[in-house]
């Protein structure tokens, strides 16, 4: 039997972001029947996050090859820069350690520069790789201002990312704008498979925002109000500055904002909290808490920041229609949340940059009350028969079928 391999910077039991979808990945995959294997390191995306010292282990029949690193701030770019580089190294060793002809391997995005080695490993093992693309390099660090996209280091990098993405055997996307940006980024010499993210339908479920622990934590705060809620990530590519502007602006007295989560903003956001009465930051909450938080609400809030369409697809916008909430989405027209919401009817989008229009529309929503049961029905029927976690999992062990013959 041919063997599957993911290789990701996080994994099990790192159980946010790209280590949930990994280890979900892997899980479903295994018990189909395949032999999978990941290569990941013990790094943790928050600082809440459970560690493992173990360099082996079996989980859940998934072999687990794990390089142990000491742990470091997400805020020390510098640091951060140094680790992407040695991990990309030692996951390089692995592979050439472990991999044989034949074998199929999934490569995550992350760490960006293990991609320029792929190539050398599939020469010297023979096995076949397919990047899995949760991030788009550097056209992320540009977008985000980290590297300024006129500069000659920025065109080095967008030569050498252009190639290192052009040299898989195939890629996968997660979202119709992100496999328009990948198929220009790689001149269509590339096949593409889109495989989108997924609605935890079974863990996630609708429920009376009244009776979760979350909303009877800030029910004096919220009460008789339309509950608008931002959960996930407070990063800079989320656009949340202009978020807080357009709350800054609204004037009903009806409308309150809560966000629950931790990132590179959550500084911000707090502050913003403190100095408006129609605003409240729980800060970070486990993800094993979220089928409570996220029906703490009347409406999801997902945003993303100007310049970032095709880069990345907000992945909680699905477990928010799991919970049957409309979402009211700040992005891109063409972008791929914007495009179910308006073809499924289960919320609002508005353009990135303009608070006054965004301020609009959530004055508009909390005077259209009625509507939101509607959406938020189709929300849930959408999460349930199109994107529901089960029939998004048989994409992947149709296509690891498919590159096996």
């Amino acid at each position: 039997m041919a063997r599957t391999w993911i290789i990701s910077e996080y994994c099990y039991p790192v159980v946010v972001t790209t280590g949930y979808y990994v280890t979900e990945i892997a899980e479903f995959l295994a018990a189909k029947g395949l032999d999978v294997s990941v290569i990941t390191s013990n790094n943790t995306y928050y600082d809440s996050d459970e560690s493992s010292k173990l360099k082996y282990e079996e989980h859940k029949g998934v072999k687990i090859y794990r390089k142990l690193h000491r742990q470091i701030s997400k805020n020390d770019n510098k640091k951060r820069v140094v680790r992407f580089i040695t991990l990309s190294f030692s996951f390089f060793w692995m592979s050439l350690r472990h991999l044989k002809k034949g074998d199929q391997v999934i490569v995550l995005t992350n760490p960006a520069f293990f991609m320029l080695f792929m190539p050398v490993v599939r020469f010297f093992t023979g096995c076949k790789y397919h990047i899995l693309v949760h991030d788009i390099f550097p056209e992320n660090l540009s977008s985000l201002g980290k590297v300024n996209q006129n500069s000659g280091f920025y065109k080095l990098l967008k030569r050498v990312f252009d190639k290192a993405y052009s040299k898989a055997d195939s890629l996968i996307s997660i979202g119709n704008d992100m496999t328009n940006v990948l198929t220009a980024k790689v001149k269509g010499k590339t096949p593409i498979s889109l495989i989108p993210n997924w609605a935890d339908v079974e863990e996630v479920k609708p429920q009376k925002k009244e009776d979760t622990e979350t909303y009877k934590k800030v029910k004096n705060f919220a009460d008789g109000c339309v509950l608008f809620q931002f959960a996930g990530n407070l990063g800079k590519a989320q656009g949340l500055d202009n978020l807080m502007d357009a709350i800054d602006k609204v004037e009903t007295d009806d409308a309150r904002f809560l966000f629950v989560g931790a990132g590179a903003k959550l500084d911000d956001v707090n502050k913003f909290a403190e100095k408006h009465e129609n605003t409240h930051s729980l800060g970070f909450v486990s993800r094993s808490q979220q089928n409570d938080f996220l029906n703490a609400c009347d409406v999801g809030i997902v945003t993303l920041a100007d310049g970032m369409y095709g880069l990345g697809v907000p992945s909680k916008s699905y477990n928010i229609m799991a919970t049957g909430r409309p979402i009211l989405y700040v992005g891109e027209e063409d972008s791929e949340v914007a495009m179910f919401i308006k073809k499924y009817d289960i919320g609002w989008v508005v353009k990135p940059k303009d608070p006054q229009a965004l301020k609009n529309q959530i004055e508009a929503i909390v005077n259209e009350h009625d509507t939101l049961q509607l959406k938020g029905i189709n929300a849930r029927e959408v999460a349930e028969k199109v994107y529901g976690k089960n029939v998004i999992l048989e994409k992947y062990y149709q296509f690891i079928k498919k590159q096996n013959g």
